[in-house]
């Protein structure tokens, strides 16, 4: 058997410790993941001021937004066809590369378009180089699937690896123009563009050098990945937008300085995340490799341990937002300060959410997070159409967090009725009657 098609046997450990040791690499990778992001969002705020930033933000969120239309949920199906043994990793691999061809063309032709008319009000430099950055989208799409790959495997490490290659590059790149004192849109710009390609080419290395898959076409594969990753797709499409239609439709709407400002207090009200994202990505990783019963277990200490980490993070960062906001980024940005209020309790059910939904994935039941997205998308529609015309990205916040948690209560509901995880579950820890165990003498 070659190395590619050799996998690990699953883990046996259960409990607190094995619980705290999954945590771990992942935890760092991804506050490292949203550290530098976090970073990123600061340094490029200073370097272009709020005006600029909010050019920026017009550039780069519609083609990532297209590429991230048209990933289909590929990535987190060769995970779960990984874990669950469903074909030898060359064929998966194969149908990947099949799939990331045509999906590549696709990103590029409609990227280009949507950009044409989204960046139709700003000027035509900022269309140019949106045209431009369009082109550096399959990097963006086809990095995923090595992170998949590692995920399936259960090489935590490696993935977190290379999820932050890309991030590490961008910020790096931000550091080197702020003491250049080169700070222009345009070197930011590729900055970006820049990152991805680093980001894929790290997975690549890995994959080619560890992994060494083969090219073995399995007729089947496609099929199998397609039909799990849109299911997948559909919730982490709700989910995407949901957190980005509010910034999709203000680079429509309002002047690039109120995009700067709202982006600004996003990013800084989303930090919070960093564990509850951590957990999620392991609870999905460990619960599709366990019985339906240890996984439910899985999620429930996730859950717990996300909900403390929020509530202490989210008021910190309430009372510290004017201070954290004038020291990172200026008084220009004062602006951030309501907003970024405003955003935190919605930014704690986006938390929650991410362990609820991949414990849906780790269950098999990869479309049931889309009904609770898809009812908080009908709140956002509606609550920007009525408020951003008065209240600008104010209003837009305030929209954000009433949809954030719509879902949230909605995916508890969803949890309790098809996952057969109840309350007592999540916040105490408890099996449900038929479920316990016969306690021991």
């Amino acid at each position: 058997m070659t190395p590619s098609d050799s996998v690990p046997s699953r883990p046996k450990h259960t409990g607190i410790r094995n619980f705290v040791k999954h945590h771990g690499s992942t935890l760092v990778g991804q506050s490292l993941y949203i550290g530098l992001g976090a970073l990123a969002g600061i340094l490029s705020a200073r370097l272009l001021g709020p005006v600029g930033r909010g050019e920026l933000q017009a550039i780069t969120l519609w083609p990532t937004v297209i590429a991230y239309l048209l990933c289909l949920g590929i990535s987190q199906a060769i995970a779960f066809n990984v874990g669950r043994r469903a074909f030898t990793v060359s064929e998966i691999m194969t149908a990947s590369a099949a799939l990331g061809v045509m999906q590549s063309i696709l990103a590029i032709v409609v990227g280009l378009v949507v950009v044409h008319f989204a960046l139709a009000k700003y000027s035509p430099h900022v269309r140019y180089l949106g045209a431009i950055f369009v082109l550096f989208t399959p990097a963006y799409l086809l990095g995923g699937y090595p992170q998949g790959l590692a995920q399936g495997l259960q090489s935590l490490r490696i993935f977190n690896l290379i999820r932050v290659a890309g991030p590490l590059a961008y910020f790096a790149g931000l550091v080197a123009l702020l003491f250049l004192n080169r700070g222009s849109l345009d070197l930011v710009v590729a900055a970006q563009a820049v990152s991805w390609l680093v980001g894929l080419a790290v997975g690549l290395g890995w994959v080619w050098r560890v992994v060494q898959p083969r090219v073995r076409w399995n007729a089947t594969a496609i099929p199998r990945m397609i039909g799990y990753g849109y299911k997948t797709q559909a919730t982490g499409l709700a989910t995407y937008f949901n957190q980005r239609i509010d910034q999709l439709i203000l680079v429509l709407l309002v002047p690039p300085r109120q995009v700067g400002l709202y982006v600004v207090a996003v990013t800084l009200s989303t930090a919070v995340t960093v564990f509850p994202q951590a957990a999620g990505i392991v609870t999905f990783s460990r619960g599709a490799n366990q019985s339906s019963e240890d996984a439910k277990a899985t999620i429930g200490n996730s859950f717990r341990a996300s909900l403390i980490w929020l509530l202490v993070t989210c008021g910190a960062i309430y009372v510290l937002a004017p201070f954290l906001i004038h020291l990172v980024v200026g008084p220009a940005f004062d602006g951030s300060i309501l907003a970024c209020r405003i955003l935190l309790p919605g930014a704690l059910m986006i938390g929650l959410n991410q362990v609820l939904y991949n414990g849906a994935y780790a269950l098999g039941r990869p479309g049931l997070p889309s009904f609770a997205e898809g009812m908080s998308m009908a709140v956002t529609a509606v609550g920007l159409y009525l408020l951003v015309p008065h209240y600008g990205y104010v209003g837009a916040a305030a929209v954000s967090t009433v949809a954030y948690t719509v879902s949230f209560l909605v995916m508890l509901g969803l949890a309790n009725r098809k996952l057969g995880i109840g309350l007592g579950v999540l916040f105490l820890g408890r099996r449900r009657p038929a479920e316990a165990e016969t306690p021991s003498v």
